[in-house]
């Protein structure tokens, strides 16, 4: 028996949480880097991570984080260990639904309903549920 509840959530609710989740307050005392695509991908082969995603993932994903920030204007701060732990690459629809064989996965948009889902060529990367 686990201590979760299920919650799903979607639309206003679901870009909430994830900014939430994934948007740390950035200190104006602080030091800030802005990173580009390289340096993002470096950071996961500095951290040991570097096979942890593949190249096109690596791409999707910082461009998904870019795009986060830039929707709720609030800078990302790196976390490369926090990213291995949330979210999983995979191939395609199949391998997730062979992962998450309890659930009732049909369909990408079934997926959707379920967690963040990061399309790209080559693969799909998921934030874990």
């Amino acid at each position: 028996m686990t201590n979760y509840t299920e919650v799903q959530l979607s639309g206003a609710e679901l870009d909430t949480y994830i900014a939430a989740r994934f948007s740390k307050p950035v200190s104006s005392a602080g030091v800030v880097k802005t990173l580009n695509v390289h340096d993002f991908r470096q950071a996961f082969i500095d951290y040991n991570r570097g096979e942890q995603f593949t190249y096109n993932a690596l791409t999707a994903l910082f461009e998904w984080l870019e795009e986060l920030a830039e929707d709720t204007g609030t800078p990302y701060e790196l976390d490369v260990i926090a990213l291995c732990c949330e979210f999983t690459e995979y191939d395609n629809l199949a391998e997730v639904q062979a992962n998450y064989s309890g659930t009732e996965l049909e369909s990408i948009d079934d997926l959707q309903d379920h967690t963040t889902v990061i399309e790209f060529d080559g693969g799909i990367i998921i934030q874990d549920f």
